[in-house]
């Protein structure tokens, strides 16, 4: 009889275990959220401030990177590596992952 008490408190707490983790990753969720990229800016020239592909425009200087970035549809501006992000086209959905303070890697569905 003991055996089956000990065996029954084991898995009432693996029961518990399981539902805190879930409670978690329900309430908590990912960080990272699918995106649409809206705008890409690539520097035309060496030393000169980076162009939007679509509208032409120049990135805003208080979002001014010294690579290659991104414009997402919630409003955000990362820099990304230029050769790496090449071949991801605007309008694409992707998740964001963060390294640094305003560097990302890109992941495609």
């Amino acid at each position: 009889m003991k055996v089956l008490w000990w065996k029954a408190t084991i898995l009432s707490l693996l029961v518990i275990m399981l539902v805190c983790l879930l409670f978690l990753k329900i309430v908590v969720g990912t960080k990272d959220d699918w995106v649409v990229i809206e705008e890409k800016y690539f520097p035309l020239k060496d030393g000169h401030d980076p162009l939007g592909i679509k509208s032409g425009e120049k990135l805003d200087p208080s979002q001014r990177v010294t690579t290659c970035a991104m414009k997402f549809d919630d409003g955000h501006t990362y820099s990304v590596d230029c050769d790496e992000y090449l071949d991801y086209n605007i309008g694409e959905k992707v998740r964001i992952v963060p390294i640094e303070k305003n560097q990302v890697k890109l992941r495609r569905k």
